[in-house]
């Protein structure tokens, strides 16, 4: 897929361009808005980027006037510019999504992703031909529950067929998906790249060509045939169990690397756009800033914003807003707001100066957001294989060795509002003697406290033997898992992972409701259960909103204006990817016919309004459950 990015921010488009390349994107770039418009009339690509304040030709005129020429391209408009007014005028100008900076780049792909599939019309998440199976999302390719590696331009070429199964495309036309404006390609290039494709098919056991040669044309994708084709639905929501090949750095890793080395590349940047805005401020402060020199202030102001916020620099990307908004009024009506403004720079340097070891920042944000495994227990060599296998699968550990310092360790993360661990690996000696140190009852009563958390903490137990009445015991107190030893790390991570998927932790919820005060109270109230809440007061963004953010669960109004929460779900079951979906209906009714229209519509659940935060929690968590 072939992606134009306009932007003039330096920093933001190294960290795309890498961020881009490696999801397998060809991406073309352009630095102003009429270079934007030369490049997106001139080529043919699957999606458009656009920055808001651009020089020459600003982001709004530049998607005018592709809508204007009859460019059906999706375009994101990537922008500082928050609240609704602003969003309101960038999708009235055109725009298919509008994301503000900072964002993060794993929502953006995933945003991507979502407009790509409405331009095929295809809604799937995973590509399929047969057992062949192309996962966008992570950038796999698997046959037959093994995992194909292709270089770059193979996937791409894959995915190109994949996504256009009906299409003939000449080679012409390869390179112009495919290539971005600054390559040139020699026909025999791409005949090469098809054929390793090719070859690396056969080799994995596939068995015809998959993409054939048609003559005089090109090359198409060949027809599946009718006696192979297993069940769509079924096919479809096989999940992807394959592993990711040691060698290949995981997409976090790769990250962190490109934050870094960006941040340090562009420091000298950073420095010019401080002396910027210290020149402005004096200026003002002397009462003889030009406008042109106060325009130039703003929108290094707003570049700053956007670009700190990107980096994890969240205060010193608020710093930057507040003194692009300072710097657009009127001095001479307040005194004041220039020593405001002096004050809010300052803070900015001096935040900047403290953030100069930006690698150690980076990786410590993206380490407090990788899930937390608690380990108990003294077998030290054990603990290490289960803690480096847990590193390789991007988890955190933490151990200790007695329930008792557990404890104690739990209740001070709940008394500083910190991060819980999302899973619990304990051994418990079932077999041993009554007085060994710690008992059974400590690890039993330690599984109970887990158990009564809000919310509750899945533990894994690893028992010294096998017996009904032990797993009964750890049942009652709440265990989710009960192993037997031996066993190894790798083993118990991958429990881990399944346990972990039982925590509301992190578990996407996206409710549509009509009350934008009821909707406005919900993060507050489910705040403790950890979820990640979308909310949408408007049902005519439902399908959009619904791709970008893949949920978990849905919960749905029944009465809302324009589209109804039971026409939603009625649309949603006759989708072959989202008919699975848990869905949870609201209502102020307690009519039998209401409640029997929602379950005819396909609902899992009905909750009557007003909602009690426990009640909807356990409600969630349950459907969430049963999905499992």
């Amino acid at each position: 897929m072939r992606i134009l990015l306009v932007d003039d921010d330096e920093a933001l488009v190294e960290l795309l361009t890498k961020t881009l390349a490696q999801q397998n994107y060809a991406l073309d770039v352009a630095t102003d808005g009429e270079q934007g418009w030369i490049y997106g009339s001139t080529y043919t690509y699957d999606l458009i980027i656009l920055d808001w304040s651009l020089p020459k030709l600003d982001g709004i005129q530049l998607c005018q006037r592709f809508r204007a020429h009859d460019y059906d391209t999706p375009i994101i408009l990537l922008t500082s510019r928050s609240g609704s007014q602003n969003k309101i005028r960038g999708l009235d100008a055109g725009a298919d999504d509008y994301i503000c900076k900072p964002f993060d780049v794993e929502e953006l792909a995933a945003r991507i992703r979502a407009l790509l599939r409405r331009l095929t019309c295809d809604f799937l998440p995973i590509l399929h031909w047969g057992d062949l199976k192309l996962n966008p999302c992570t950038s796999e390719v698997i046959y037959q529950g093994q995992s194909l590696f292709l270089t770059a331009k193979e996937y791409r070429l894959l995915e190109l067929f994949l996504r256009h199964s009906q299409e003939v495309f000449s080679v012409e036309d390869i390179i112009d998906r495919l290539w971005s404006s600054t390559e040139y390609p020699a026909i025999a290039t791409v005949r090469s790249h098809l054929r390793r494709l090719r070859q690396k098919l056969k080799e994995k056991g596939f068995p015809d060509n998959l993409i054939t040669t048609v003559r005089g044309q090109g090359y198409c994708l060949r027809a599946f045939p009718e006696d192979n084709n297993v069940g769509t639905d079924e096919r479809q929501t096989t999940p992807n169990t394959a592993s990711v090949s040691p060698e290949q750095p995981n997409k976090r890793s790769q990250h962190i690397a490109a934050l870094t080395s960006i941040w340090s590349k562009h420091q000298s940047k950073r420095e010019q756009q401080l002396a910027i805005l210290a020149q402005a401020i004096a200026a003002l402060d002397a009462g003889n800033l030009e406008i042109s020199d106060r325009l130039s202030a703003i929108i290094t102001a707003h570049t700053l914003a956007g670009n700190l916020g990107q980096f994890g620099l969240d205060r010193a990307s608020e710093l930057a807003k507040d003194i692009e908004q300072l710097l657009q009024e009127d001095f001479s009506q307040d005194s004041n707001q220039l020593l405001l403004l002096s004050h809010k720079f300052e803070s900015l340097r001096q935040e900047l100066a403290l953030k100069q070891n930006i690698v150690e920042q980076i990786s410590q944000k993206f380490a407090d957001n990788l899930p937390l495994l608690l380990i108990i227990g003294e077998d030290e060599q054990f603990i290490e294989q289960l803690s480096s296998e847990a590193i390789d699968r991007e988890i955190r550990t933490k151990t200790i060795s007695t329930p008792e310092k557990a404890k104690h360790w739990l209740e001070e993360k709940q008394i500083r509002g910190e991060q819980l661990p999302h899973a619990v690996v304990l051994k418990v000696f079932f077999a041993e003697d009554a007085a060994q140190s710690p008992t059974k009852e400590e690890y039993l009563g330690l599984i109970a406290e887990f158990k009564l958390l809000t919310p509750s903490i899945p533990v894994i137990v690893i028992a010294d033997r096998d017996r009904f009445e032990d797993r009964l015991l750890v049942a009652r107190h709440g265990g989710k898992f009960y192993l037997t030893q031996p066993v190894n790390p790798k083993q118990v991570i991958t429990v881990c992972q399944k346990a972990a998927q039982y925590s509301s932790l992190d578990k996407k919820i996206m409710i549509v409701d009509d009350d934008i005060e009821f909707l406005q109270t919900l993060p507050t109230l489910l705040k403790p259960w950890g979820f990640k809440l979308t909310t949408l007061d408007d049902p005519r963004q439902f399908w959009d909103v619904l791709q970008a953010v893949a949920p978990d669960l849905l919960v749905l109004d029944i009465e809302m204006p324009h589209r109804s929460g039971i026409e939603l779900c009625k649309v949603l079951r006759t989708h072959s990817y989202w008919c699975k979906l848990p869905v949870l209906f609201l209502s102020i009714h307690r009519d039998d016919s209401i409640s029997t229209e929602v379950f005819a519509s396909g609902a899992n659940d009905l909750v009557i309004k007003p909602v009690l935060a426990q009640q909807l929690a356990n409600r969630i968590l349950n459907r969430l459950n049963l999905k499992r």
